[in-house]
């Protein structure tokens, strides 16, 4: 396929929202637009990934060392391939969600174009190409999370903005000092920048910075407020962010750091790496501990996503095939997970009015299709087999553990996990046994099953569950290929 193609991914969503903004149509003819638009941007995506073009398109470039370049392979297939098919069914929840709500022709011009700015990340080329679209994404869902204009919805956004631009400013020093050091260079498995780049301790340093800069989005401790903070905005929203486009965005730009940028096996013998290493781990725990401690439905399922967030890191930071791998695995399966989780949370909120956990008690009753759907996402994160989150976070106990062979400090790792899925099991459960189980003498808050429009994408999540947990083997075989550079 010719590398002209490789912009239809980016461009169908601009003109998308462009559209949106411009023709104030009415709800249905809206709607239409937008599901017209995810699922050609899906058809144009896997397009491409399955006629994959092999050199590169160079839109415009920032003097003769950073240049905005276009280009695909196997790590940035499997982030366009998920993102493009998540936003369809998070379109089709969102027309039901959003369908009395206010200023819908905002919301849904940014939720369109925050997967052109999410489709560019996957398929830039290099450091500053992925910079580019890096910060693309946090200004289009900006508005997003301030949508509902209330005192906490701008203070969210205040919040989340400050975290996110401060963040990337850190990554952008090191993507000068490597632009002038190295000369940049394009993202290849390996890396470019390898023991003999430079001096030792600055390029420590400089990768360090460049993680804690991309850790923002990828919810690294300290750097993960701004999150459960975001939780105020509209489940569709909360859904992509904690899900599939911002977080996820943050840990596929660690990967493209520490193996397509640093030499891994140069990181792996560092202070640098090592550190990083730790702080994934003390992330994965303390969140898990912080989520337990949390009352409210969707913040806990917040602080979920940064211990789960880390749980990926944990496998990406051992610096080896097997922990990319198994860091790929649970990005994907992570992501139906949780996307389940928030949609389930969001119509027990839109459905009751409530969100505390007490407010869960006998609900499983009244809406036994949404917690039905929760449930199975909750054993799933739980790490019960067969389901998708029992396989990868068995990738990643296998990682961690042959790791350990090499350097002792993977057998924290292992702890991490398991202490951390033991915890998992606490807060994911305990909605689910409320909400089917409920204390005796409880009362039961008012609330109704939500529309087929909010509870046909969770079924089909809740069976994918099921399904990709019991058939995972292609996955895991794509993810081992990518790793290994073969695909």
């Amino acid at each position: 396929m010719n590398e002209l193609f490789l912009i239809l991914p980016i461009l169908i969503p601009l003109l998308g929202g462009g559209i949106i903004w411009m023709f104030r149509t009415g709800r249905a003819v809206r709607n239409t637009i937008v599901e017209t638009v995810v699922v050609a941007n899906a058809a144009a995506s896997w397009a491409l990934i399955l006629n994959r073009p092999d050199g590169a398109l160079t839109l415009f470039s920032f003097g003769d060392s950073m240049p905005i370049k276009l280009r695909l392979d196997g790590l940035g297939s499997f982030f366009l391939g998920m993102a493009s098919v998540l936003w369809i069914f998070v379109a089709i929840y969102a027309f039901s969600y959003m369908k009395d709500e206010e200023h819908n022709h905002m919301f849904f011009t940014f939720f369109i174009l925050s997967l052109a700015a999410t489709d560019g990340i996957a398929l830039a080329g290099n450091l500053i190409s992925l910079y580019f679209f890096y910060e693309m994404l946090t200004m289009v869902t900006i508005p997003l999370v301030m949508h509902g204009c209330k005192k906490s919805d701008v203070h969210a956004g205040y919040v989340y903005a400050a975290f996110q631009i401060g963040g990337a400013a850190f990554a952008f020093v090191g993507i000068v000092y490597l632009a002038v050091t190295t000369g940049g260079g394009d993202f290849t498995l390996g890396g470019f920048v390898t023991a003999d780049s430079g001096e030792r301790f600055m390029l420590e340093a400089i990768y360090f910075v460049m993680l804690l800069g991309f850790g923002v989005k990828a919810c690294l401790f300290p750097l993960y407020r701004w999150l459960p903070t975001a939780s105020v905005a509209p489940t569709p929203v909360t859904a992509l962010l904690h899900a599939a486009a911002v977080v996820k965005a943050g840990i596929f730009a660690i990967m493209r750091l520490s193996y397509f940028t640093f030499d891994p096996g140069f990181i792996a013998s560092t202070i640098a790496g090592k550190a990083a290493f730790l702080l994934a781990c003390f992330t994965a725990v303390y969140a898990a501990v912080l989520a337990i401690r949390e009352h409210h439905f969707k913040r806990r399922l917040a602080y979920s996503t940064v211990s789960n967030l880390s749980y990926i890191l944990i496998g990406v930071l051992t610096y080896t095939e097997a922990g990319l791998s198994a860091g790929l695995c649970h990005m994907l399966f992570h992501a139906i997970i949780k996307m389940n989780a928030f949609l389930a949370c969001g119509a027990f909120m839109k459905r009751s009015g409530r969100a505390e956990l007490s407010d869960l008690n006998g609900v499983g009753f009244k809406m036994p299709i949404t917690f039905a759907c929760y449930t199975v996402s909750a054993l799933a994160l739980t790490g019960i087999p067969p389901l998708t989150g029992f396989v990868s976070k068995w990738q990643l106990l296998t990682a961690t553990a042959s790791a350990a062979s090499d350097s002792p400090l993977a057998v924290i790792g292992t702890l991490a996990l398991i202490v951390s899925s033991l915890f998992a099991a606490v807060y994911m459960l305990t909605p689910a046994i409320r909400a089917f189980f409920p204390p005796k003498g409880s009362v039961s808050v008012p609330a109704t099953e939500a529309p087929v429009g909010m509870t046909a994408p969770m079924v089909i999540f809740a069976v994918a569950n099921v399904v990709l947990g019991v058939g995972s083997a292609p996955i895991l075989s794509v993810c081992g290929k990518i790793a290994a550079g073969l695909f």
